[in-house]
């Protein structure tokens, strides 16, 4: 089945079109591996291929990591040229996935498209699972503006930029995309989401309580680039700080320095919450 995939909205991928039975697809494609994935009614197909079936009805096709594809006679590639697609159709933004209502297409990873990309049509009796959560989300385009204009302003205490803290991880997600790992510390009751160059840790409640920006993000304080400048700072030139291990902590503004305020591009600024005062005043405890 994979030559050039086309992406035939509400239909199907190439020849293969939804609302046909498991003993259609045979004839097309040749005996189905029977290898069950994801659950009850889903079979994979040569590693590539995902069909789900409800009552021997395909309602929904997968692709997994497709390169190229072409969708109302346009070439897309997928790896790289997924910022010019997303801007033209504009998609709803749902937990790491981008969902096409006019076309019942989702894909899934494309802001990482070198971890894994999936592809999915589905039938419209498939929508309310697909789609249920779009009144809830963003568009790309309105993230997209807010990714290329995000500086990060510190507010001391309150906030970062757009990102407050007690914010739930959701409400981060929104902002920052989906985190490429997640760690618990179950004994402190600590969830640390890291992504590209940051990280957001939040508390029991789920509650954003800090972040740790690397340098190369712009982090400001009074509109100055803390992340170049870092001790040598105007703004913290005459302050009082704390040296806790290698960060220089300013409790003034909230945050802690790597390398004791000798940024470099490889260093991260913390910006953390009234909350966590006690553990960057602590020598003795492992700071988190």
């Amino acid at each position: 089945m994979r030559r050039e995939l086309k992406i035939l909205p509400k239909i199907g991928i190439n020849e293969v079109k939804l609302s046909i039975t498991s003993l259609d697809i045979q004839n097309i494609l040749g005996e189905l591996d029977k290898k069950n994935v994801n659950g009850k009614g889903f079979f994979l197909y040569k590693d590539e291929y995902i069909f789900h079936f409800v009552d021997d009805v395909l309602v929904s096709i997968s692709v997994n990591n497709p390169k190229i594809i072409f969708l109302n006679k346009q070439k897309i590639d997928l790896m790289n040229e997924s910022k010019r697609f997303l801007f033209k159709e504009n998609p709803y933004f749902v937990d790491g996935c981008y969902i096409f209502p006019q076309y019942n297409m989702s894909i899934y990873g494309l802001d990482n498209p070198n971890d894994g990309i999936q592809l999915t049509i589905y039938s419209d009796n498939q929508k309310n699972i697909y789609e249920k959560d779009i009144n809830l989300a963003f568009k790309f385009r309105s993230i997209d503006k807010q990714l290329i204009n995000l500086k990060y302003e510190i507010t001391p205490y309150q906030s970062v930029g757009l990102l407050k803290f007690g914010m739930q991880p959701s409400e981060i997600e929104k902002i920052w995309g989906v985190p490429l790992k997640i760690s618990k510390n179950n004994k402190k009751g600590i969830t640390t989401e890291n992504r590209a160059n940051s990280k957001a840790m939040y508390n029991e409640q789920g509650q954003l309580i800090q972040l740790a920006l690397n340098c190369k993000k712009e982090v400001l304080i009074d509109n100055k680039l803390l992340s170049k400048f870092g001790s040598n700072l105007d703004s913290l030139q005459n302050e009082e700080y704390f040296i806790n291990r290698n960060y220089k902590i300013y409790f003034k503004f909230g945050i802690a320095l790597d390398n004791l305020g000798n940024l470099s591009s490889n260093d991260f600024v913390y910006i953390f919450s009234e909350e966590m005062i006690p553990y960057w005043k602590d020598i003795y405890r492992p700071l988190i």
